[in-house]
């Protein structure tokens, strides 16, 4: 959906959940006629301001009754203030939904790429597809430094009613950037699909140039990178 500038709609924390070791979700309450798609992202600023990034792709599904964002645990103001978050606390969204077509095309297979914490949007999109009872042709590739993967439980679940999803886990820990690289081609069997690709600056960077190199247009590469902060 188009990006909806300079609001200022307050959103209470419902609570906030430890879901891994140093990645935490907060979930909020669901402000009224708040209507966004799979994919999307808000603007999210605290009283007192805290320094730092404000940007969050949601993890939760537009079919879902709260938002909910998904971080890794950090040392900056930010972070600690989310990390801090308790039910009742009040946050201001000022800007919300996506201005790089980050949403599934329903009439076009799709491969989605997540490192890390960049699942979030995925997550969202996998979800509203059961939700709304999609067909879509999905492909997940989830890269990870460990396995401690984000939402497997759910995704696993997911798989068992979505019978065009397919799901790849890759523990990059003990993997050099070639060999990461060389086993995520050898995965891409079909490149006439719709590339989205979610995660750490350097990882998008790294596979959308994996990606052009095997001759993917660039129209068909989507990214949402998850800066540091």
């Amino acid at each position: 959906m188009p990006v909806t500038k300079n609001v200022s709609i307050t959103a209470v924390v419902a609570s906030r959940q430890l879901i891994a070791p140093n990645y935490h979700t907060v979930y909020l309450e669901r402000p009224a006629q708040f209507n966004y798609a799979a994919g999307d992202w808000i603007d999210l600023e605290f009283s007192p301001a805290v320094q730092g990034g404000r940007t969050y792709s949601l993890s939760s599904s537009p079919t879902e009754p709260q938002l909910a964002i998904t971080f890794r645990a950090g040392m900056s103001q930010l972070k600690q203030r989310l990390a801090s978050l308790q039910s009742g606390d009040g946050a201001t969204i000022v800007q919300y939904g996506n201005d790089y077509g980050f949403q599934l095309k329903p009439t076009k297979a799709s491969t989605l790429i997540a490192g890390g914490v960049g699942i979030a949007p995925f997550r969202s999109m996998l979800k509203n597809l059961v939700d709304t009872n999609g067909r879509a042709d999905v492909q997940l590739l989830y890269l990870n430094s460990n396995d401690d993967f984000l939402f497997r439980h759910e995704i696993e679940t997911w798989q068992q009613q979505l019978s065009n999803l397919r799901v790849e886990y890759i523990v990059t820990k003990d993997l050099s950037r070639k060999k990461r690289e060389k086993h995520i081609a050898s995965l891409l069997n079909d490149t006439n699909r719709q590339f989205y690709i979610a995660g750490p600056p350097g990882m998008v960077a790294n596979t959308q140039t994996l990606l052009s190199s095997i001759k993917i247009a660039e129209r068909d590469i989507k990214t949402d990178i998850f800066g540091g902060y």
